[in-house]
Order: C-alpha cells, then structure tokens, then sequence
C-alpha cells in the first residue's frame, strides 16, 4: 500500500513539475480577471519574458539589481484602436527601468510588413485614454512576422509626456497601433489622435463613412 501511495505521489510530483515547465514556456497563469500573466525575477545582466504573442527582451543595463517584472495578456481592451491583443507591463516602481527593454508582438505577415504598423502604448486618461505610437522613426528592424519597439522608460516616469499633470505609473498597455497623419488613415469609426488610430470619442473628428 505504501509503495502504491509513493508512486502516487511521484506522479503528482512529475506533473506538477511538467505543469510548470510549460509555465516557463510562455503560456502563463490566469488570474482574477481570467487573462494570462507570468512573471519572473530579472537582474542586472537581463532576460526575457515570453508570454503568447509577445517577447520582452530585458536587455543588459536595463535595471540595476534584481527585479520582478509581471506581463500580462489580454485578448481585447474597451478601448479600441489596438491590432490584435493587448499586453500590460507591470514594474515595482515607474523608475525601475534604466535603460529601454525592447517588446517584440507576433502578428500577420500583413500587418508586420506594412510601414504604418507600430508598437504603441496606452495613454491613461480615463475617459479619454489615447494610444501613442512607442517606436522612434526609422522603425528598428524587426524579426520576420513580427511588430517591435522600445518600451521606452519615460512612459512609466512622464505617461503624459512633460506637460501631463497625469503621475508616474507602474502599469502601462502595449499593443501593435497604425501610425496616421489623417482620419482617413484609419479604419472606419476610428479617429487620428496622438499620430495613432483610436476609437471615436463622442464630438471629435472620426473617420465615419462617406454617405
């Protein structure tokens, strides 16, 4: 009986550690709002976080000692202007970073290859949130398939840019956004605001369709 319980709990034990391997794949965990996340403890000389879609790579320099940082995944937001999901970057304090990891998403060779496709963050703002294109021009070269930027340390520190009375934040929203001069660079019902396609707000200018 005993031997039978031993073997048992062997089983539990090489499953749970099968469990957590793929974890460390980049699956993740669920959380309270039913989304994924992961999380992983990163030092000095770097790492990555992969998580679906997405890669944060924590380049060398990046922070100065050992820090948690969280991702987390969600397949849409109220907000609309983001092609495809949405990750938010979570850090201690918006000061940890000290240099600009770099965030890669995997998207449709479609919308990798096209020049208006950028990495964008959002803006908190309540009801007037705006994505902000993220990626400096000339664009970096990205891999194959694949939309990519610097997450820059500033959104963290000045979300708002300089002038924004809005406070520093640990938590921000990143998603491939379309770069744009003009409504008309956007898909229907969605405005240029901030150089990057968005949701409509109510009396604002919108790409509405011709009648």
């Amino acid at each position: 009986m005993q031997r039978g319980l031993t073997k048992l709990w062997s089983w539990r034990v090489t499953a749970m550690v099968a469990a957590t391997t793929a974890l460390s794949c980049g699956t993740g965990i669920r959380d309270g709002d039913g989304e994924v996340y992961m999380f992983k403890t990163i030092d000095a000389p770097g790492d990555r976080l992969v998580l679906g879609e997405a890669t944060l790579d924590v380049g060398e320099g990046c922070l100065d000692s050992p820090t948690v940082i969280t991702l987390r995944r969600f397949s849409t937001i109220d907000h609309t202007g983001a092609i495809g999901p949405v990750f938010e970057l979570q850090v201690p304090t918006p000061g940890t970073f000290k240099g600009d990891p770099r965030i890669e998403i995997s998207t449709s060779d479609t919308v990798a290859a096209a020049s208006s496709s950028t990495i964008g963050f959002l803006v908190p703002g309540g009801s007037n949130e705006q994505w902000v294109p993220d990626t400096p021009q000339p664009a970096p070269p990205c891999s194959s398939g694949v939309v990519c930027g610097p997450v820059q340390i500033k959104s963290f520190t000045e979300p708002g840019g300089t002038t924004s009375p809005l406070p520093p934040t640990t938590r921000l929203e990143f998603a491939i956004v379309t770069q744009c001069q003009e409504d008309q660079d956007c898909p229907l019902y969605q405005a240029c605001s901030s150089r990057a396609c968005q949701e409509c707000y109510p009396g604002s200018t919108c790409n509405y369709p011709s009648s």
